[in-house]
């Protein structure tokens, strides 16, 4: 039972498109450097200028949304890092990308309105820097999350198996032999 368990889940693997774990760990270090490259080319924004100017609240605290999520996702990346298997870290880390780039289009209109043209392509450099990173972390989700749900399937099966085979009806069990010659009297 347990050796045919075995089996169906190493064809399971074999069949994955998920990278090994030292190249997912490269292709995560590869990530998390391009979103840490991001906060330097935010702190080149003149916060201080913005609030003497009289920018829109929902800017500078877009701002400072954007700088959290950034730490937040590169803390997710390292985590994901450790225990590249986890689909429930995998997923935190694409949801982040959506936030981040609702972020970012609306900042960088404030961006583009208050900061020299310098600064606004350099930070959306940064982001567009990011792009294949990013690209290759969300085929790697779809691979995580496509052998997560095979090796469901394989867990699911192995399980009905062993309900049936649990539930057959078991032939009675052999009578016990005596242990040694009987004495005649």
């Amino acid at each position: 039972m347990l050796l045919r368990f075995l089996l169906l889940c190493s064809s399971v693997l074999g069949a994955q498109g998920v990278p090994a774990e030292w190249n997912a760990r490269q292709q995560l270090d590869e990530l998390k450097a391009r979103f840490e490259a991001i906060p330097p080319q935010l702190a080149k924004i003149d916060i201080e200028r913005w609030k003497q100017q009289g920018v829109a609240v929902a800017y500078l605290n877009q701002h400072e949304s954007m700088l959290t999520q950034l730490r937040s996702l590169t803390l997710a990346i390292g985590e994901l890092r450790q225990t590249p298997e986890k689909l429930a870290v995998a997923l935190e880390i694409f949801l982040r990308f959506d936030a981040l780039d609702s972020m970012q289009r609306s900042l960088m209109e404030a961006v583009r309105k208050y900061e020299p043209e310098a600064t606004a392509e350099a930070i959306e450099a940064s982001f567009v820097a990011s792009a294949p990173a990013r690209n290759q972390f969300r085929a790697y989700l779809l691979d995580l999350a496509s052998l997560r749900d095979k090796e469901h399937e394989v867990l699911l099966t192995e399980a009905q198996r062993c309900r049936v085979e649990r539930n057959l009806p078991q032939a009675p069990a052999p009578r016990p032999t005596p242990a040694g010659p009987v004495k005649k009297k």
